[in-house]
């Protein structure tokens, strides 16, 4: 763009910015979702009925919670900022190919229906990883949340983080000075008004996003003449990449890579993280908990869609002038921030709603995990260790919602020094989630494997998963992994080629970059990380254990999944090795040792 003053004495760069900012009615919106937010925390922390005196209440809401609000709870909970604005970004700059996630979510939901939901609602343990000290040993059952607690401090300051850019390049706020908003909003109405609190302001949330996310594709795709023509300019962009089946495991992108990379990753943090099962347990039966997971699974796969049509209608508005060689948006990640104001600049609090969603996916994200991992860490390692009131019990846990908060707000500067928002929070969900999914898969499938193989398998996962992960994103390991993206036309810029010197009217981001001098195990497609961290558990697990004897003890039924069940109902042990028999169907069943 030239250099030409406009009337308020600012550069056209600049004076494009102070029109794209919040007006007032944008900001009316915004604080009142957020009051809303917080009214409701003060609601069930000091007038409801329930008080947030005990754990089973605080936690669990009692286990009286309706299909409804717990369905939209988990929706919200995992559509994430990362999700509204990392995906947009990323087919905005690579194509499409993320579509095939709508796969990985049917696959994943029928895994949650039929494999996982049915052992949890049986045992009904407050903390998922009561599963694994039942099944293997309170070792791995440590190790499993200590994993928990990693993933949460790693993932959460991305989550907060993503919303705060969007807000800063519609403000012109700081992030440092938005971050520590969001999380003391969120970490009072957390804190006070329990699980109660966290799912019906997670369906308010959620209900915010959905409006916004369909005003912006409504407005978004009449401005570009229907979506006849949106799906036209990205075929002429070359963005409308359905099927690319290159196997090679160093792509960015493949079909490959998402449907089957992704659906390992999903499986765990939807299937047996205790944010999901704390939830499969506040309803009271498993068929009401069943269609609260297909409602999940359905708006699951729809929201992630309508992200991915986010990133046509992006490219299809800026087909010419891409904002960021223009210099108008500085980070790739800000880019559908910038979007929505532009076409919405004349609509008096668009901009509004559309942050309000993007603060809602993070608030509802935030104030799950601050929730379960207080949750998971009091039943885990507190309560075995000590006694407790329950209204002692309710404050403790309390108190370790609050310094969740602060501590993922400190890591939050750590988190911007990082990469794009949506490969570093794949990168890092892909190193634990492929080693707790490999655990658990271990305990519901295969009979045979003893504690002992769980255990190092999970160790052993994890510290490779790491090196992998962190070799990704440090320079000195041999050169910092980029992806060179599709092409960027700027010719329909304002001042293009001004001065005739221009003889391109296209860029790539990292063009001509060469991954191969980064050592081959630092180049693994980042959606592959859960997937290998997974394969590794179930390779070292079963090795571990049959050099260890395997194991001893027949596994009660209830600790394996409905479809390996009818596979080991006949048990024929002598009396010295101890005697068993089946004592129910295989659906309700446990084993129970024949008295001599």
């Amino acid at each position: 763009m030239d250099a030409q003053i406009a009337e308020d004495g600012s550069s056209p760069v600049e004076h494009q910015q102070q029109q794209l900012l919040f007006s007032v009615v944008d900001y009316v919106i915004f604080f009142s979702m957020l009051g809303l937010s917080a009214l409701i925390g003060v609601y069930y922390g000091f007038f409801a009925k329930q008080k947030q005196n005990n754990t089973a209440e605080y936690l669990l809401g009692s286990k009286q919670m309706k299909v409804f609000p717990v369905a939209m709870s988990m929706t919200a909970t995992h559509i994430s900022a990362i999700t509204m604005l990392g995906v947009p970004a990323e087919m905005y700059k690579y194509g499409i190919q993320y579509w095939a996630c709508s796969i990985s979510g049917l696959i994943v939901t029928i895994f949650m229906v039929y494999v996982f939901l049915p052992v949890f609602h049986e045992l009904q343990t407050l903390s998922c990883y009561g599963y694994i000290e039942q099944r293997f040993d309170k070792r791995t059952r440590g190790l499993a949340s200590g994993l928990f607690l990693f993933y949460c401090l790693l993932n959460t300051p991305v989550i907060i983080y993503a919303p705060a850019i969007a807000f800063s390049q519609v403000t012109g706020i700081n992030v440092h000075i938005i971050t520590p908003m969001i999380c003391c909003i969120c970490i009072f109405y957390t804190t006070f008004g329990g699980i109660r609190a966290v799912i019906w302001t997670d369906t308010l949330q959620f209900g915010a996003m959905i409006c916004a996310l369909c005003v912006v594709m409504t407005l978004g795709t009449l401005q570009l003449g229907g979506v006849v023509n949106v799906f036209e300019l990205a075929e002429a962009g070359g963005r409308l990449i359905w099927f690319n089946m290159d196997p090679d495991p160093y792509l960015r992108s493949s079909f490959w890579l998402v449907s089957v990379g992704l659906t390992s990753m999903w499986i765990s943090n939807i299937g047996v993280t205790p944010e999901c099962v704390q939830r499969f347990l506040t309803i009271p039966d498993i068929s009401s908990a069943k269609k609260a997971v297909w409602i999940f699974g359905v708006g699951h796969i729809v929201v992630k869609l309508c992200s991915v049509y986010n990133g046509l209608l992006i490219f299809g508005k800026y087909h010419d002038c891409d904002p960021i060689h223009d210099g108008t948006v500085q980070k790739y990640d800000q880019i559908f921030a910038f979007y929505v104001l532009d076409v919405a600049r004349k609509i008096p609090g668009l901009p509004g709603l559309f942050v309000v969603g993007i603060f809602s996916a993070a608030l509802s994200s935030l104030s799950t995990s601050m929730n379960t991992l207080s949750g998971t860490l009091f039943e885990d390692f507190v309560q075995p260790r000590f006694t407790f009131k329950e209204e002692t019990a309710s404050t403790i846990v309390k108190c370790m919602v609050v310094t969740i908060g602060v501590i993922c707000l400190l890591l939050v500067f750590v988190v911007e020094q990082l990469g794009s928002i949506f490969s570093l929070a794949i990168s890092v969900s892909g190193v634990t989630s492929g080693t707790m999914l490999g655990i658990f898969f271990l305990g519901m499938f295969s009979p045979h494997v003893n504690g002992r193989g769980a255990f190092w398998g999970a160790i052993v996962s994890l510290v490779s998963l790491s090196v992998i992960a962190v070799g990704a994103q440090l320079e000195i390991l041999g050169g910092h992994l980029k992806y060179e993206s599709l092409p960027f036309r700027y010719d329909g810029c304002e001042g293009f080629n001004a001065t005739g010197t221009e003889t391109r009217t296209f860029y790539r981001d990292a063009e001509g970059h060469d991954n191969a001098e980064v050592p081959w195990v630092f180049r693994l497609g980042f959606m592959y990380y859960s997937l290998l961290g997974t394969i590794i558990v179930v390779i070292v697990g079963i090795a571990v254990s049959m050099a260890t004897g395997g194991q001893k003890e027949p596994v009660p039924m209830n600790l394996l999944t409905p479809w390996v069940r009818p596979l080991y109902q006949t048990l024929d042990h002598t009396p010295e090795k101890g005697e068993y028999k089946l004592t129910r169907s295989y659906e309700m069943t446990e084993i129970e040792k024949i008295p001599k």
